[in-house]
């Protein structure tokens, strides 16, 4: 029979991570409250602690999908609020230096409907829907304006929070706290504070900028393409821009740049930059559309994985999860989903414990390997890309070349099957592991189609 694994929860952060993780919790324990540094207020606005939150967001199928179990309904709701719906393998497309196509590399020329659509908002519009589904469970309360300064420690656990609330320092109780407070989270510092060692990192120096406004959509305009890509194959094309139609038939438009090519701030370079991609397809779209915002502009140096699963010992009582454990390039819109995975991950884990005598002793040890397999997809492929620019920094893996050259067969099939095609489009959406490419009969496949390759190139 299910218990209650304790009497009250606390989530450290009210962003995306820290209300799905809420929403995981009310159902295992009396109450639990949401402390956000941030105040917050009940429309789709952003708070300011999301630097990257006026640029363009992607939420994948996989975490959609997690959103849609969470929260019955959910899909609907965004479709209330204003979010439009992208049908994958037609509305999708990618303006490569090659033409237009509908795979990132260009190999599939056709539309193919996958039979599934991603929804395109703002980050404040999910993120609002997401709280107001939070929220309507009675024993969630979220207190805005509430940043945690650190962790109440004693006897090897966890057993609370020191947070700040209209100038004073408060302490609250908990027996079980997760901290979703995202790429600053204080998670390392407070372990040091507690006499545990920190966990190890990985990091990528990717180099990367944004610049993001939004515009009109145009009366006039009429073609079925509501999520644009204009990228070109690295490292020869390092600058590029995305487009999507999102709430109030509204362009949400973000250029993107790296290595000291940064997209400027001001309205003409702004125009510019966008004027000078590989392909005019952006620039002719938005340079006669009527802006509706100013300029935003966001910094990102590098990506970031803390290695929670190497640690060995750990208080119990305390959770790390979201991009506080592994914070990625955003140019591939993979935090989101990544998170949402990692909150479905924790609830599987406290749904066995609560059916279980074993309750939350050791979770941190159970979950962070569980994370860690959930990361490793999106890192591998993120990274994949990132690296292929030479100027990106860090320890490069020593089997880049091997990959790059299966992952050059395995695109080649998806022109001529359909199916491979769908089972990449699954695995860069999040919704199948990076290790389902590799399983038979696929991989046999793909290295006949490399040896082929390889004797006509000797040929």
């Amino acid at each position: 029979m299910r218990h209650r694994l304790g009497q009250h929860a606390v989530v450290i952060g009210g962003s995306l991570a820290g209300l799905m993780t809420a929403r995981v919790l009310a159902d295992h324990f009396e109450a639990v409250t949401v402390l956000e540094r941030d105040h917050i207020e009940p429309r789709p606005v952003l708070h300011k602690s999301i630097p990257q939150g006026h640029h363009l967001h992607g939420l994948l199928r996989g975490g959609q999908q997690v959103m849609a179990s969470l929260y019955p309904g959910f899909l609907d709701k965004l479709d209330t609020l204003g979010a439009v719906r992208c049908r994958i393998g037609k509305e999708l497309v990618y303006y490569l230096p090659t033409g237009k196509a509908f795979s990132i590399t260009g190999t599939v020329r056709e539309p193919r409907d996958l039979g599934f659509d991603i929804t395109c908002h703002s980050r404040g519009l999910l993120e609002h829907g997401v709280r107001q589904c939070t929220l309507a469970h009675t024993n969630v309360t979220c207190h805005s304006a509430s940043p945690v300064h650190g962790l109440v420690y004693e006897d090897g656990r966890v057993c609370g929070v020191r947070y700040g609330q209209s100038g004073e320092i408060h302490t609250m109780a908990a027996d079980f706290v997760v901290d979703a407070g995202g790429r600053k989270s204080q998670a390392p510092r407070w372990l040091a504070e507690c006499g545990f060692p920190v966990p190890e990192e990985t990091t990528i120096g990717v180099d990367i900028a944004y610049a993001s406004t939004k515009f009109r959509v145009p009366a006039e305009y009429d073609e079925p393409e509501r999520l644009l890509i204009f990228f070109g194959p690295p490292p020869d094309f390092p600058n590029g821009g995305i487009m999507e139609i999102i709430e109030n038939n509204t362009w949400h438009v973000t250029l993107v740049g790296r290595f000291g090519a940064y997209p400027p701030h001001d309205e003409a370079g702004f125009f510019a930059f966008a004027k000078s991609l590989h392909t005019p397809k952006l620039y002719n779209l938005v340079k006669d559309a009527e802006q509706l915002t100013g300029i935003s502009y966001y910094r990102f140096p590098t990506s970031v994985q803390r290695h929670y699963e190497r640690l060995t010992t750990f208080p119990a009582g305390f959770v790390v999860l979201g991009d506080a454990i592994s914070s990625f390039n955003p140019v591939y819109g993979q935090g989101m989903s990544s998170a949402a995975l990692q909150v479905k991950a924790l609830q599987q884990l406290l749904t066995e414990r609560a059916t279980g005598v074993q309750g939350l002793a050791d979770l941190a040890q159970s979950f962070f390997p569980k994370a860690a397999d959930i990361i490793a997809t999106p890192w591998t492929l993120a990274a994949a890309q990132d690296w292929a620019y030479p100027q990106t920094q860090g320890e490069r893996p020593a089997n880049l070349e091997e990959d790059a050259q299966y992952f050059a067969a395995l695109d080649a099939l998806t022109a001529e099957d359909v199916e491979v095609y769908r089972l990449m489009v699954d695995v860069f959406n999040l919704v199948k592991p990076l290790s389902a490419l590799h399983e038979e009969p696929l991989r046999s496949r793909v290295l006949a189609r490399q040896r082929n390759h390889c004797a006509v190139f000797a040929g």
